[in-house]
């Protein structure tokens, strides 16, 4: 991939640091609600907590929803960004690039879980090397392959 170039993200890790389950679990749960709000239309970012919701993304945009979910999570924020719902949209897929990232740290994000496929990263190679060295776990999921991850009773 050219430097500048942007490209679905396949899943695996992009970050020294590594998901832990208690990660993986807030990363299903907000892949759920975020494939459920999509059904209608809403925003694809999810800030999750201990399997409880800080913010979704809705009118306000992303990194609005960012800053929100991490002030109510108090610096243990996953932030989950999924494609769109709906296959006739796929053309539409979400872009991340190394702002975000030293947004998300700055307010106080612990994780990024981006849906392997359907979220185009800017830089990967820039974001990598950031999330390294800010100790921000930053990864991407297979949606069906994450779930196995949700805590029963969510």
């Amino acid at each position: 991939m050219e430097h500048n170039q942007q490209a679905p993200i396949t899943a695996g890790s992009y970050s020294k640091a590594k998901p832990d389950k208690k990660i993986l679990a807030d990363a299903a749960f907000g892949y759920y609600i975020s494939k459920e709000i999509g059904r209608n239309d809403a925003g694809q970012t999810v800030v999750v907590k201990n399997n409880s919701i800080m913010a979704v993304e809705a009118f306000e945009g992303r990194l609005d929803t960012i800053s929100r979910g991490c002030h109510f999570a108090n610096g243990k924020a996953v932030i989950v960004i999924s494609g769109k719902y709906s296959k006739s949209d796929e053309s539409v897929n979400p872009l991340i690039d190394l702002s975000l990232l030293k947004y998300a740290v700055e307010c106080g994000g612990k994780a990024i879980a981006l849906e392997a496929e359907k979220v185009n990263v800017l830089n990967i190679k820039d974001c990598m090397n950031y999330a390294s060295k800010s100790g921000l776990v930053f990864f991407a999921f297979n949606g069906t392959d994450l779930l196995k991850y949700m805590k029963k009773g969510s």
